[in-house]
């Protein structure tokens, strides 16, 4: 193993469960690999704890956010998954209380549908992970799930984290499959579940009654819709469904793709993702005979489009940010004027819903 610094101090009568020590340092030593001028550490020197004999009858959980990932995973694990869970406080700010109320009751009722227990958490780990923590997609979110997962010890034994990238793209990143199971536990085994295309993940979505009528995919969550059916993500989504012929069954998205939206999508929001996707739905329409379908041209222009185009793209894209941080900054000037706390804050905080 290897030696870093770190100021952390530990009690000298602390205790690890053996096998989640051993698989921290491995996830230490990955890390520094991936990352070599961005992470430092130790592997501390605790006193290992015993396994101790973990409760009967727990069951196994999968992340969900309701998008396409979550209800792949769960869908494809449908007979071993018991609980989905749901985190406010990631995708959704913990002050967008419109958009998490909403993603609650329909989360609930995809549950109720799939027969399964939803478990839901509060964090504010965004806001700390801001001010203090390293690249939030790179190098943190996977560690944050398993932390969450660790803690949910005494109700489940495995839990589900979906993957966010198939086979053709995996590169460092936050949660992946060589680091996700390093953060196991000898009470809790943490799988990183599901490499595939998109487009392979959609068809099993399309099958599903409950994915077609609760299925969130927009990143757009400084507003209160569910889907905008405008950003990347819902077009990619979309696009991907007509593929399918599944489109007109999703009642969370619109029915009908504007090639203008499509022309005019930013295609580098998330990173390199929009471009990888919108190649992947060009080849796919062409492979199936729709190479010279309005939408066909639509993406090929969006992904060839010269410099002048893209800046005017840009500059849209850069308005509709700061239109939605005016309007969440209203809503909750309103919601401060008429109950004296701003948007998702408490008079009375309790702890986090779990």
């Amino acid at each position: 193993m290897s030696d870093h610094d770190v100021d952390t101090q530990w009690p000298a009568d602390t205790e690890v469960d053996g096998e989640a020590l051993d698989g921290a340092g491995r996830a230490l030593d990955l890390l520094t690999a991936w990352y070599p001028d961005a992470h430092g550490g130790t592997h501390v020197g605790v006193r290992r704890r015993v396994g101790l004999p973990p409760p009967e009858n727990r069951g196994v959980a999968c992340f969900f956010s309701g998008g396409v990932d979550s209800f792949y995973s769960t869908l494809r694990n449908i007979d071993e998954i018991t609980h989905v869970v749901l985190v406010h406080g990631l995708d959704i700010s913990l002050d967008n209380t419109e958009l998490w109320d909403e993603t609650v009751r329909r989360t609930a009722m995809a549950a109720r549908d799939l027969g399964k227990e939803l478990i839901l958490v509060r964090t504010n780990i965004r806001k700390l992970h801001h001010k203090l923590g390293p690249n939030w997609q790179h190098r943190a979110h996977g560690a944050f799930l398993a932390h969450i997962a660790l803690v949910l010890a005494p109700h489940v034994h495995r839990v589900y984290i979906p993957a966010s990238k198939d086979d053709s793209r995996l590169v460092p990143y936050g949660t992946h499959p060589e680091l996700d199971p390093l953060w196991s536990s000898s009470d809790v085994d943490i799988v990183h579940d599901g490499t595939d295309r998109r487009l392979q993940k959609l068809a099993l979505l399309a099958e599903s009654a409950p994915a077609m009528a609760h299925l969130r995919v927009c990143w757009w969550n400084l507003s209160t819709d569910y889907n905008c059916g405008r950003c990347e993500k819902c077009l990619r989504t979309m696009i991907g469904l007509d593929i399918l012929s599944a489109l007109d069954r999703c009642d969370t998205l619109p029915h009908h793709i504007d090639p203008r939206e499509v022309r005019r999508m930013y295609l580098t929001a998330g990173g390199d993702g929009g471009r990888i996707y919108a190649t992947e739905n060009l080849e796919d329409l062409r492979a199936r005979g729709a190479g010279d379908s309005e939408i066909a041209h639509a993406l090929d222009f969006a992904l060839h489009r010269g410099r002048v185009r893209s800046a005017l793209v840009t500059a849209r894209f850069l308005r509709q940010i700061v239109s939605g941080i005016l309007g969440h900054w209203r809503r909750n000037v309103v919601h401060w004027a008429r109950h004296g706390t701003a948007h998702g804050e408490s008079l009375a905080a309790g702890p986090p819903s779990t």
